[in-house]
């Protein structure tokens, strides 16, 4: 890999690394505490925890592979933007003016990500 990691790709790496793990401790302290609390919510508590953590995981996976420049990370970037792309046009019908944010931040990552010089990183 010759070309030079981006700035806000290590940004972007960072952020996703530390939301893993903030996400995985806070799916076992769910899922611990859910079911120490109360026995109706112990199953919802288990999978919703179960959930939350393996969602941590993955994102601890994207930032490492944000950071690495792995290409198959481009591509899956590319992906998840998208669909957080709809999801924030979806969030308009829904609150409103509140799916703004994501639609704008989706917009500026999928820019983002086809500089040539992100894809030059990625993609080498």
């Amino acid at each position: 890999m010759g070309a030079k990691r981006p700035l806000l790709v290590t940004l972007i790496g960072v952020i996703y690394v530390l939301l893993g793990l903030l996400l995985l401790v806070s799916g076992i302290m769910l899922a611990a505490t859910g079911m120490a609390v109360d026995p109706e919510i112990e199953e919802i508590a288990g999978l919703s925890g179960g959930a939350v953590a393996v969602l941590g995981i993955i994102q601890i996976v994207v930032g490492a592979g944000f950071l690495k420049g792995w290409k198959l990370w481009w591509y899956l970037g590319v992906i998840f933007t998208i669909l957080n792309l709809i999801f924030g046009i979806a969030s308009l019908f829904v609150t409103g003016a509140g799916g703004i944010v994501l639609v704008i931040v989706a917009l500026i990552i999928l820019w983002y990500l086809f500089r040539d010089n992100v894809k030059e990183f990625f993609l080498d």
